[in-house]
């Protein structure tokens, strides 16, 4: 097997090393030496945007914010199955990501960058809920899981607080998808005190093949009265 070559890297807030990797035609995001994505296995960032878009097919003028664009493959899964007339919003927090995604991975998402449903924001997901803007779906992969933040600042994301947020910014109905690596309870009753309907969704990263990921799909509840 070939060695990994190093394309571009970059440092987060954190300080931690953002890096892209080419090998034998596949791609690689690491994080401080750590795989982080890869375009090997996809299945679970496709995943995540059926699940949470599927039901929008239908609805006039479907509004999406979708948190990290990794590799691109949220965006293009969702692109398949949501109307022309829908909008989507992409947060990315680092530039350098758009970036790679136009110079390198571009022919494998048949131009879903330049999209016109698709607005990419260079920010991270909490600068544009303070917003004052609603969404029919709200997919966040900008972590490894709720309580694995590739940055210590997303926890902020996964707390009652930040999870009432996401709700405010929710149209009714509305759904949140997290991705993460793992399974996660606790999380799970979170979601449910902090007004949702919450489910996961167990799937591959490859086809039927490869590890277990999760989906957290939680649906916005009606206010009590």
């Amino acid at each position: 097997m070939r060695p990994f070559e190093t394309l571009h890297s970059t440092r987060t807030p954190d300080g931690s090393r953002l890096s892209l990797h080419h090998r034998d035609g596949e791609y690689f995001i690491h994080l401080d030496g750590e795989e982080l994505m890869s375009t090997r296995r996809t299945g679970s960032e496709s995943a995540l945007a059926l699940f949470a878009c599927q039901n929008l097919a239908d609805r006039k003028n479907p509004r999406v914010l979708i948190g990290g664009l990794g590799l691109g493959y949220t965006l293009r899964a969702a692109l398949e199955v949501l109307p022309t007339q829908a909008e989507v919003v992409v947060a990315e927090i680092y530039p350098s990501v758009v970036e790679w995604n136009r110079e390198h991975l571009e022919p494998l998402h048949r131009q879903a960058l330049d999209d016109k449903r698709v607005t990419i924001q260079n920010a991270n997901v909490w600068e544009l809920l303070r917003d004052i803007q609603t969404f029919d779906a709200i997919l966040l992969d900008v972590d490894n899981g709720p309580s694995a933040w590739c940055l210590s600042s997303n926890s902020r994301l996964y707390d009652r607080q930040g999870l009432q947020k996401i709700r405010a910014s929710l149209k009714p109905g509305g759904v949140l998808a997290v991705w993460s690596a793992d399974a996660d309870a606790a999380f799970v009753k979170l979601l449910a005190k902090s007004g949702f309907s919450a489910r996961t969704e167990s799937v591959r990263d490859h086809d039927r093949k490869g590890a277990h990921h999760t989906i957290f799909l939680a649906r916005k509840r009606p206010a009590k009265t």
